[in-house]
């Protein structure tokens, strides 16, 4: 007796033992579910850039450092579109717009519109620093010397106008730190906030400054006075705003359709409600352990809820087919619980540790919600095992199910023709059917090689997306929506009063601003030089032609000493408190991640050029997160296509028992996978984040079907009978579950076909075609593959 077959007549016995104490057995396991299910309402949704990246991710660890010393590189933008920004009229209803974003917006630590730029003038030898609109105009007279100043400073050109004075912007920029008891927003010159823990602002907290100045521009709208909102947070709150509904919708489309197809299988109100309780157990319990760690629901993971429906109600419908089939042949309940755990209870197994495994090759992934998605994907499909195998049963053994009646058993006759047919028809054509496969995966690797990776947040949002609009006038009117930050440490106190290290930075921001690749621009540079030539011309009677950084290194602690007694606190957004450190920052326009290197490859040899080895550079910010999540997302996909084909097919090798025959049952499940990925490439559709997990996932899924095939295939042979004997017993037994199960599978995911995101949508056309094909491939192919390596005895 071989250890398949001793671990059958366990699981049959295990079952015997739930039928004599179900009640107990229902109890326990209940309660144990609703301990965990209780943590649910403490779950979060993150949508963040950073929240791609793994916290000890060097990108990432980077960026953090950066705005511990310089706050949130992230804003939000309330653009105002109007005929023209210099009208009485429109600086009146901007400055109360402003004023209210000022009032209203939680989280807020400084905005910055024409209403309070920077206005740094000399008077006598006085040095002032006020307000633009300081002392609001009064009359055109008064207006046109306010645009005259506004059009003679340097910094406010494609920052809070634009070049036609037909857009204007309000940026607010978020808290660096959540507001806790004990956090007075430690930061700045001379603060110590080293014995304080300070938690980095929450993607929530953004989310809530994001919706209250939506709400305020929607209201302060009007003719000739177009208000909306862009920037990268805006954008994550889109998106986090498509998963909030999406998950909603999915899950109740998933259990409708799951409702319908059980019914339509079974015919029976039990086979309907028993399933969907099984698998909303199982869910509630994984997504109420995310919550007791930690873990938020992130854009990736809004996938397992309906993911968990899918995969759970399929092993559930392997048990309960068996089940009813005893019970409908022999009319006792108790056997019936029995022969389905002994029957399928270690194909179920087998098959829910290849989907776990599957899973598991994306706990590794460089990519921080990929990771999740796979720990908790995997932990969710034990969880729905777990139930299946002793939860189920025991509900079973309390219910009073009776026998289908005769017409029921007509029905599944008809289905049983079909699959026989398909079996002797794999069985015939054996060799044809191998060899076409083989040209099949031949041809599509080719086209499967020429796919290209993206990550693009923003393409997820549909084109008409408010959000997608707004960001795309903002590129084209104001020159950037997403910025690079550069860091220049001198590693030196007071190293910044260098003239000449200062005319450099000047002199590369400007070189900077003249970057450009066939489609893309860096729309605006600034630094601390900016303000140093405005005090230099102010210092000067405003003369102009002293806009320009001073020959004398000693005059330079001086200007800057005259600049923060003026009361300005600019300086701490562009300089640390020792003036070692200098920020640049660059403004760019929205694109896919990939597209960034040519400018980015052009900026870093321009700051190498300037700056050589004079000091330390950090590049950091949104575009560079974005690049690397790019890349760690490239590497997640080698390294979890390549782990999920390793660890499956050595369980496939044991599971079996043979190596010959464990490798070649993986061909069925490989053949999905390339032409999935073929296909992506045919229709220009990208491979990107979401898309990349179908190849894991539907090896995982597609191996189920083929462990049924194989594992009861062996069975019937093992038994005496010849193979076309064993080919079609193993379609009577197993194949009605395939089919079904792959029915309720690929469903599952094409209802990610009415998704608001983009790349859900392909998600869902992807995983769900790869589910159908993997069907086909293994009824047909998996057959075709048995007859020709198998031999009568």
């Amino acid at each position: 007796m071989n250890w398949r077959t001793k671990s059958e007549n366990r699981l049959e016995k295990m079952g015997e033992k739930i039928t004599q104490h179900p009640k107990k057995i229902i109890l326990l396991m209940i309660l144990l579910s609703m301990l965990v299910i209780s943590n649910i309402p403490k779950i979060t949704i993150d949508t963040s850039t950073e929240g791609f990246l793994h916290a000890n991710d060097p990108a990432l660890v980077k960026y953090e450092k950066f705005k511990e010393q310089f706050g949130q590189d992230e804003k939000i933008m309330v653009v105002v579109e109007t005929k023209n920004v210099f009208d009485l009229e429109v600086l009146k209803k901007l400055q109360s717009l402003h004023n209210e974003l000022q009032n209203s917006v939680p989280h807020l630590n400084d905005i910055t519109s024409l209403v309070n730029a920077r206005n740094t003038r000399g008077q006598g030898d006085r040095l002032i620093v006020e307000d633009l609109l300081e002392n609001f105009p009064q009359n055109e007279q008064e207006l046109q010397a306010i645009k005259k100043i506004a059009l003679n400073n340097a910094m406010y050109k494609n920052l809070l106008f634009n070049e036609a004075h037909t857009f204007t912007t309000i940026i607010l920029e978020p808290s660096a730190y959540e507001a806790t008891k004990g956090n007075n927003e430690l930061e700045g010159f001379g603060e110590d906030s080293s014995n304080v823990e300070l938690e980095f602002l929450t993607d929530p907290s953004k989310s809530e400054m994001v919706r209250a100045a939506d709400k305020i521009a929607k209201e302060f709208k009007s003719e000739n006075f177009n208000v909306f909102i862009a920037g990268s947070l805006a954008v994550n709150d889109y998106n986090k705003q498509s998963v909030q509904k999406d998950m909603q919708k999915f899950v109740k489309l998933v259990l409708l359709m799951m409702m319908v197809f059980l019914f339509v299988v079974f015919r029976r109100i039990s086979a309907v409600i028993l399933p969907i309780f099984i698998v909303v157990i199982s869910l509630l319990t994984t997504v109420g352990t995310m919550a007791l760690v930690g873990t938020p629901i992130t854009i990736p993971t809004q996938i397992l809820p309906s993911f968990l429906l899918a995969v759970g109600i399929g092993a559930v419908v392997h048990l309960l087919a068996m089940f009813f089939k005893h019970l409908n042949a022999n009319g006792d309940k108790n056997k019936a619980i029995s022969y389905s755990l002994g029957h399928s209870g270690l194909a179920i197994i087998m098959t829910s540790l290849t989907t776990a495994a599957g899973l598991l090759s994306f706990s590794t992934a460089s990519i921080a919600p990929i990771a999740d998605l796979g720990i908790f994907a995997a932990a969710g499909v034990m969880i729905a095992l777990v139930n299946t195998i002793v939860l189920l049963p025991a509900i079973l053994a309390t219910l009073p199910i009776k026998p289908a009646k005769a017409k029921q058993i007509e029905k599944s006759q008809k289905m049983d023709a079909i699959l026989i047919a398909i079996a002797d028809f794999s069985f015939f054509h054996a060799k044809k059917i191998v060899i076409s496969s083989v040209v099949i995966i031949v041809v599509w690797v080719y086209f499967a090689s020429t796919v290209e990776f993206k990550h693009d947040p923003l393409s997820w949002q549909p084109d008409d997306s408010p959000v997608k609009l707004s960001t795309a006038k903002v590129d084209h009117a104001l020159r950037g929506s997403v910025t690079m930050e550069v860091i220049l440490d001198t590693k030196k106190e007071n190293g910044l009063y260098n003239s000449d290290l200062l005319k450099k930075i000047d002199r590369l921001v400007q070189e900077a601003q003249e970057l450009k690749t066939d489609k893309h621009f860096v729309g605006k540079g600034w630094s601390v030089a900016e303000v140093l030539k405005e005090i230099h011309r102010a210092l000067h009677a405003n003369q102009e032609e002293y806009y320009a950084i001073t020959d004398n290194d000693a005059l330079i602690p001086q200007e800057f000493l005259l600049f923060e007694n003026s009361g300005s606190d600019d300086l701490e957004d562009l300089v640390d408190s020792s003036f070692s450190k200098a920020r640049l920052t660059f403004k760019l326009p929205w694109m896919e991640a990939g597209e960034y290197a040519e400018i980015s490859d052009k900026l870093t040899n321009l700051l190498e050029s300037e700056l050589g080895d004079s000091v330390e550079v950090t590049v950091t910010g949104m575009v560079p997160l974005f690049q690397r999540t790019l890349s760690a997302a490239m590497s997640s996909m080698a390294v979890s296509y390549v782990v999920a084909f390793i660890l499956i097919a050595i369980m496939m090798v044991i599971l079996l028992g043979s190596v010959k025959i464990g490798l070649i049952s993986m061909i069925p499940n490989v053949l999905p996978i390339i032409m999935t990925i073929g296909f992506m490439s045919m229709v220009n559709m990208p491979l990107d984040m979401f898309t990349m997990l179908v190849g894991a996932i539907v090896i995982g899924l597609s191996v189920d079907d083929t462990v049924h095939f194989f594992h009861n295939f062996a069975k019937y042979h093992h038994r005496g009978l010849h193979v076309k004997e064993s080919v079609e017993n193993t379609m009577l037994g197993t194949g009605r579950a395939l089919v079904a199960t792959s029915i309720v599978l690929s469903l599952g995911f094409y209802v990610y076909m009415f998704a608001s995101l983009n790349n859900l949508i392909n998600f869902g056309i992807l995983a769900g075609g790869a589910i159908t094909i993997a069907l086909f491939s293994n009824i047909i192919l998996g057959p075709a593959l048995l007859t020709l390596i198998t031999k009568d005895k």
